[in-house]
């Protein structure tokens, strides 16, 4: 069992480096590089202390010594110099690659499956990842230990090396107790004691502190902590938009009150885990001294039985403290690394989500005749986790250059059935077919590319009007002109001080533009225009406009439109009358299909309706509907 842990361990360790250097080539080769340069340049500053100390101890002139400690230095300079270049280099591409691993999980959370992103486990897995991708003992703290440990090995190694002309000296005396302190007994003897102290301080003292501290972070605590805390920064403190509710409700206190508690929380969190770290602590600072005094102390005493001179001691000294640090460097960042690995595995749990829908192969006709007919045949679906089901037996069909309306009451499954036909779904039972082909078989890209949709809750960036209606930021800017206009902000765009290139809401430019949710709702229409795809969804485009402003929408909606097909969600029964068809929906199912005057003379579900709506607009827009 041990074993399989060990390699599926090493798994997480080798994919994380690997993430690393996916996202800034060669970011640990040269991490290592540079500390390489640096521990030689420690080496060679210890090598140079020695050969004056013992050059003056020796009495050689001052020429052969300035020989000797100018070729050293010359050694340390060129090493310092190569190692601030990759110390430099490094620096410069932090931000690029903390960048590049963010945009790792934006690119996994904006292309998976869209009925993902309704699943609150995704949200979840999500959080996790975002939290262990930076810091936080995840990947690049891994990295960061992986690179601390291979920084301990290259210090164990070259301090063997240049420590073993001093071990093994000639020896002044061979027996009694001086005899083995001057003998490779001794030395051994000395390299098991501190070996041992070091794995204990790295294997027990300080995993233990890893542990206590871990558990600080990611424990349930922490996990129901930093999510309210991200809220409270996110929506309430970082969001002016919520000041006029905070203002007009009094929420002061409220707010306070919640950012008090999280902060009470987070510090007894805290100093319940100061607490426990004073024990080992306590002891990782004991063994840490008593290292260091055994390892000054048979320095010296081999320098006071004359097997070292006053020089050969200093560097004995300091080479066994680089020797004593590559052990603790290795035990501390093999500690750390045990505890960064679980966390890792939530940053790949995230990754490795599959998405499940089929891709599809074929591509969609590219047809100047724009002769393009959608069915759907038999379609059930209802939503992941749910027991019923959403529609039912839908049957439907439609052209291209058609004009349909889907009307019926909330939840009775309108947009439900615009996200099956636009494959953010695909159906429980049944197909949707396009031409005759089911649609799950066409490339998805090119599917998709089929489709403009105005949902009643679409969003708009804080970018500027032009980057939010062409969804782009290369675009053209008499296109977009014309589109803003024909959507009916063409009075609107004359006040805007930079025109199409104004900034929306003032969140990065403080002289960006607030617009209204109306307004706000016919940018949205702006951007399905710019698109210019053969097929128009407007699922409660003018949810948010005046019943005045609404009618000159509709009034102009066949010139916005043109020969595209049109499908068109309301409630607003009046608002439906431009269309060729209109499909009554209830309860899953489709009630009645016609135009609007048969569907009044058949009295059913579409006249109750339009019959309880017609008092509203003739109170509200003087008959302009009716």
């Amino acid at each position: 069992m041990r074993k399989e842990q060990r390699k599926a361990d090493f798994a997480i360790c080798r994919r994380s480096l690997k993430l690393i250097n996916d996202a800034d080539k060669g970011h640990t080769l040269r991490s290592c590089a540079c500390d390489l340069f640096e521990l030689i340049t420690n080496y060679l500053y210890i090598s140079l202390a020695a050969i004056v100390m013992n050059s003056i101890e020796r009495g050689e002139d001052f020429r052969t010594l300035l020989l000797k400690a100018g070729i050293v230095t010359i050694a340390e300079v060129i090493c310092w110099i190569i190692s601030r270049t990759f110390r430099r280099r490094d620096n410069c591409h932090k931000f690029q690659l903390e960048q590049n691993l963010k945009q790792m999980l934006v690119k996994k959370i904006t292309g998976m499956d869209y009925v993902r992103l309704e699943d609150n486990r995704t949200h979840q897995a999500f959080y996790k990842a975002n939290q262990y991708m930076l810091g936080n003992h995840g990947i690049t703290k891994l990295e960061m230990n992986f690179i601390f440990f291979v920084y301990g090995i290259l210090q164990l190694v070259i301090g063997i090396i240049v420590i073993s002309p001093l071990a093994f000296a000639e020896r002044t005396v061979t027996t009694g107790f001086t005899g083995f302190i001057q003998s490779v007994w001794g030395l051994l003897a000395l390299i098991v004691i501190v070996t041992v102290l070091e794995v204990i301080k790295g294997t027990a003292v300080n995993r233990k502190s890893f542990e206590i501290e871990n558990e600080a972070r990611t424990g349930m605590t922490a996990l129901k902590l930093y999510p309210l805390s991200e809220e409270l920064e996110r929506h309430v403190l970082h969001n002016y938009r919520s000041g006029k509710d905070i203002r007009l409700y009094r929420q002061q206190d409220l707010i306070l009150s919640k950012i008090n508690e999280v902060a009470d929380t987070h510090c007894n969190m805290w100093k319940k885990a100061c607490l426990r770290l004073i024990g080992p602590n306590a002891v990782f600072s004991g063994i840490s001294i008593v290292t260091r005094v055994l390892m000054l102390a048979f320095a010296v005493y081999r320098c006071a039985t004359g097997m070292l001179s006053a020089g050969d001691a200093i560097a004995f000294s300091s080479y066994f403290t680089q020797i004593q640090g590559g052990i603790s460097n290795i035990s501390d960042a093999y500690g750390w690394m045990k505890v960064c690995i679980p966390n890792c595995k939530y940053v790949f749990d995230f990754l490795d989500i599959p998405d499940e829908k089929y891709m599809g192969t074929i591509p969609t006709e590219k047809r100047d005749d724009n002769e393009y007919e959608f069915e759907f045949k038999h379609v059930w679906f209802k939503y992941p986790g749910c027991e019923d089901y959403t529609l039912r037996n839908i049957n439907l069909k439609w052209k291209i250059g058609e004009k349909m309306a889907l009307v019926g009451r909330n939840g009775c499954g309108k947009s439900t059935l615009v996200k099956l036909l636009c494959r953010l779904y695909d159906p429980t039972e049944g197909e949707i077919t396009l031409n005759g082909i089911d649609i799950r078989k066409y490339d998805y890209a090119d599917y998709m590319a089929l489709f403009s949709v105005v949902f009643q809750d679409s969003h708009l960036f804080s970018f500027s009007m032009a980057e939010n209606v062409a969804a782009s930021t290369e675009y053209d800017a008499e296109r977009v002109t014309e589109c803003v206009k024909r959507a009916g902000l063409a009075e609107r765009l004359e006040t805007m001080p930079h025109g199409i290139d104004t900034c929306l809401y003032k969140d990065f430019d403080p002289e960006g533009v607030e617009i209204s949710g109306g307004e706000e709702q016919k940018l949205c229409l702006a951007r399905a225009i710019c698109k210019g795809a053969p097929f128009i969804v407007l699922d409660e485009p003018t949810a948010a406009l005046d019943p005045i402003s609404e009618h000159d929408i509709y009034t102009k909606f066949n010139s916005i439109v043109g020969t595209r097909t049109a499908i068109y969600i309301s409630h607003r029964l009046s608002s439906c009358r431009f269309c060729d068809e209109i499909t009554v929906m209830e309860n899953g199912r489709i009630a009645e299909r016609g135009s609007h005057e048969a569907l009044l003379q058949k009295q059913g579900v579409y006249q109750k309706l339009w019959t309880a709506q017609a008092e509203y607009y003739k109170d509200t827009a003087g008959e302009l509907f009716i």
